[in-house]
Order: structure tokens, then C-alpha cells, then sequence
């Protein structure tokens, strides 16, 4: 891990421990100490406590007894559960953006950005609620995925079908899309974990 140079917010701290996590540098069962992490990143200990407790509450670690938190270790299965409910959740906000006619352009402008376009198309819905879910869903495992993603065109093409099923408004197809989209990131994601 990096050291930090000056003191950064809970936020970015989580952020740089989130991907310690999921790139696997810091392993699943790893005991993390506030301590130990603030001397490590040159901040003090509060931020990383909260930080930690942010972590937690997404299920990235587990609070153990002596105050220490665990990496939380996902079973292939599990990630793989991750990314069919996100697969879901998408299907069923591009659906609604579908029955109510809107515009496609912002989704098509962003087809090549990777994590934008999912953005793109909870920002399309208008909902703020099911927007700020989405967010918290996406976040973790499915944005790191899509940003390592080595193979971006084999993405592009995915999401280049999904459109075309949304104008055709074929939503048996949107659903087929979605899920096959996802699997795909899902079987990158565990390979080799």
C-alpha cells in the first residue's frame, strides 16, 4: 500500500483499502488493524476507523472481538451473486427508461467508458432513490471488474447488444443481455482467486 502524504478523508482511505481488497493484495481472512493501516498510509487513526467501519458496512470485512476486522472472503459463488443481482437491478432501470421512451444517445455516447455508462443509464432513469442505490450497488467488485477489465472490446460488444435489444424494446432480450454482460465480468473477476 502506498503511503499518504497528508491526511485524506475516510472516503478516499476506504477507497484505497477497497482496492487493496479486491485486487487482492490485501487477501481475504487478513486481519487489518487501525493502527497498523495508519502508520502505513501516514494518517492518523481516526479516519481509518471510520473507514473501516464504512468497509464493513459494505461487507468488504467483519468487526472480530478484538477490535480487529477481517477481511471478508466471497466464495466464487457468491461474486458471482453480486453480479446477477446487479445484472437485475440494470435490466429493470433500462426497462423503465424503455417504456418511458426516453433518448438512448447518453447511453450510446458512453458505451465505450466503461463504469460511465452504468452511471449513464441510472442517471437516465431520473430516480434519484433507485440512482443512489445503484451507486452503492456498483460500487466495490462490478466498478473494479469493469475497470480491469483487460478485454474492453469483448465489453463494448455486449453492451453494443443490450442497446440494440433497448431500441427494439425487447425486454426478454435487455434481461439476456444484462445477465450474459455480467457473466462475463463475473468469470474475469474470479479467475485466478
Amino acid at each position: 500500500m502506498k503511503r499518504i502524504n497528508t491526511v485524506q478523508t475516510k472516503d478516499y482511505i476506504a477507497r484505497a483499502i477497497r482496492q487493496e481488497i479486491l485486487s487482492g493484495r490485501i487477501k481475504a481472512g487478513e486481519e487489518l488493524t487501525q493502527e497498523e493501516l495508519a502508520e502505513t498510509m501516514g494518517v492518523s487513526r481516526m479516519p481509518v476507523r471510520e473507514a473501516l467501519q464504512t468497509l464493513a458496512q459494505e461487507g468488504f470485512l467483519a468487526r472480530l472481538p478484538n477490535r480487529h476486522m477481517q477481511v471478508v472472503a466471497l466464495s466464487q459463488e457468491q461474486i458471482a451473486g453480486v453480479f446477477s443481482l446487479v445484472a437485475a437491478m440494470e435490466t429493470e432501470i433500462l426497462k423503465q427508461i424503455v417504456r418511458a421512451g426516453k433518448d438512448l444517445t447518453p447511453l450510446r455516447e458512453k458505451i465505450t467508458k466503461g463504469i460511465e455508462f452504468h452511471f449513464a443509464l441510472a442517471n437516465l432513469l431520473s430516480n434519484a432513490y433507485i440512482k443512489q442505490i445503484h451507486s452503492k450497488l456498483i460500487e466495490g467488485y462490478v466498478a473494479y471488474a469493469i475497470e480491469s477489465m483487460k478485454d474492453k472490446d469483448l465489453a463494448v460488444d455486449a453492451l453494443q447488444g443490450l442497446l440494440v435489444a433497448a431500441q427494439n424494446k425487447n425486454e426478454a432480450q435487455i434481461s439476456k443481455a444484462f445477465h450474459a454482460y455480467y457473466e462475463i465480468y463475473a468469470k474475469v473477476f474470479t479467475v485466478g482467486r
